[in-house]
């Protein structure tokens, strides 16, 4: 499946899914692309890496933009 997200997700993406492929890292990098390719199970991997970044932050603007992103990622499952 192919999800939609800007490139501040991609940087959000990137630097709190630990656990992304190197091929996954190499499509949150690419900047021009404005989709990326996504396999179901990896798409629950990364909801469950993204909500428990929001449940952990200190930052009020941080929490609530890992909270929009997670909320958008939910919707595509």
């Amino acid at each position: 499946m192919r999800i939609e997200i800007d490139n501040h997700q991609k940087q959000l993406i990137n630097e709190y899914w630990y656990a992304a492929s190197k091929d996954m890292r190499a499509q949150l990098l690419n900047m021009r692309r404005k989709t990326i390719g996504i396999t179901y199970e990896e798409l629950q991997d990364l909801v469950g890496y993204v909500a428990a970044a929001c449940n952990h932050c200190r930052s009020q603007k941080l929490a609530t933009e890992l909270d929009e992103l997670c909320d958008q990622l939910e919707c595509e499952l």
